[in-house]
């Protein structure tokens, strides 16, 4: 209202009297449109135009108790023939959906988040788009091959020669989590779809299956990532101690850590099922969402930050692991290099990397998925929604590419380990043929 006070005090006009100078707040100002308390005013394009004013009812845009949007998302309400519709504009960047209830820049990656917008409630599964039926298939292949690729790290690491070191402890513990996680990952997604296509009863049934899916998703893969942060924190002493590297108290530690790492987890973790709500919307009947709404900022940030923490601390670790154990390749080499000369530095260098191979191999391709991980979830918070699900959707489905690839990651790459792994598979092989 300040633009309608200078030169002269235009508010103290009558209404009738004020709209005349009105043109006068678009040309002095640069304005597209302005409006007061009986007005809303579109400015000319055109200097020889006038400005358009029409009655405008302010009242319309306020939705009258209760307010369905959520996470300061403003209600625009509009009541036509007794019939009541409204809209929710969300805040800009970090939350979208019907009701403002999906979040991922702050709130992390979640199934409602990235395929809410896409589902068509009400509608059974083969008139669902595209996105959902890609994604279905895609969860199948996923789960299929992990499952069968932490199967065999089981058997393998079940063996006693595969758990000399806590290596095989870590890797072990690390396939069986895999599972479950790749399980509860198939549960999230056929929850979604059944919430959104079915409408179910028991509210408070699915209010706890909700919370203890989230939470075993949340725990899980953090569990994961820091197991594979001491496996290569550990190859890192194999390389540097060698044939002093003490294998009794590796193993010793490894089943410490283990537990360690499970009741620091899960007791950080435990406040994530407290912050699973379950909610309608009421425009579309009584479909429900399960969404995540934190009671408190403090709580929203301790979340927030050990979000940051699981993701870039498993990376950051692992990425000084690996330039370590390139170091102590590099000092042995030098080593190697002054004891015979005889040998170029390209090629003692050479046969060190390679004698390392699996250990760097590892190390690298768990380092490129965390770093795809990490530019898409935090370098991507605000780009346009049109399109921006479809790489978080991406930055999702890599996150969990470590949870069924650690037969390629970590055994694979390992003479010891595809060792044990060929003899199993002949063993599976055998058997299968002496089945009549």
């Amino acid at each position: 209202m300040e633009i309608f006070k200078k030169p002269i005090n235009i508010i103290a006009y009558p209404y009738i009297k004020r709209i005349k100078y009105y043109l006068r707040a678009c040309t002095e100002n640069d304005l597209r449109c302005f409006y007061d308390e009986v007005y809303m005013c579109l400015c000319p394009i055109q200097r020889n135009q006038t400005a358009i004013c029409n009655f405008y009812d302010h009242t319309r845009e306020t939705c009258k108790a209760p307010n369905y949007c959520l996470n300061e998302g403003l209600c625009v309400e509009n009541r036509h023939k007794g019939i009541v519709e409204f809209v929710c504009l969300c805040p800009s960047c970090h939350y979208y959906g019907s009701l403002c209830q999906f979040s991922i820049g702050r709130q992390g990656l979640s199934i409602d988040g990235l395929l809410g917008t896409t589902m068509r409630t009400g509608k059974p599964l083969s008139e669902q788009s595209i996105i959902i039926k890609m994604t279905m298939t895609t969860l199948i292949i996923m789960i299929t091959f992990g499952l069968v690729g932490n199967i065999l790290c089981i058997i393998i690491f079940a063996q006693k020669n595969s758990r000399a070191t806590g290596s095989g402890y870590y890797l072990f513990l690390m396939s069986m989590y895999n599972i479950v996680a790749l399980i509860l990952l198939g549960l999230r997604f056929t929850y979604l779809l059944v919430t959104q296509m079915i409408i179910l009863n028991n509210r408070v049934r699915l209010l706890i299956l909700c919370q203890c899916l989230e939470f075993g998703l949340t725990i899980l893969p953090n569990l994961s990532n820091w197991l594979s942060v001491c496996v290569g924190i550990e190859r890192t002493y194999i390389v540097a101690y060698g044939v002093l590297f003490n294998k009794q108290k590796s193993i010793c530690v490894a089943k410490l850590l283990c537990l360690v790492l499970l009741i620091v987890l899960a007791g950080l973790t435990v406040h994530e099922p407290m912050t699973r709500q379950w909610i309608e919307d009421p425009r579309i009947g009584r479909f429900t969402w399960c969404i995540t709404e934190y009671d408190s900022t403090k709580l929203q940030t301790f979340a927030s930050i050990l979000l940051i923490i699981n993701l870039a601390g498993p990376f950051l670790v692992n990425l000084l692991s690996m330039s370590i154990l390139i170091f102590i390749i590099t000092r042995k080499k030098l080593n190697l290099k002054q004891n015979n000369s005889d040998q170029s530095f390209i090629t003692v260098l050479y046969q060190q990397i390679c004698y390392y191979e699996h250990f760097i191999l590892s190390s690298a391709i768990l380092l490129l998925l965390t770093l795809l991980r990490l530019i898409i979830t935090l370098g991507s918070l605000c780009i346009d929604t049109s399109w921006r699900n479809y790489i978080f959707l991406s930055g999702y489905f890599i996150s969990f590419i470590p949870f069924m690839a650690t037969l390629f990651i970590f055994v694979i790459p390992s003479p010891t380990y595809r060792t044990e792994l060929i003899s199993h598979l002949k063993q599976i092989r055998h058997f299968s043929i002496s089945i009549p």
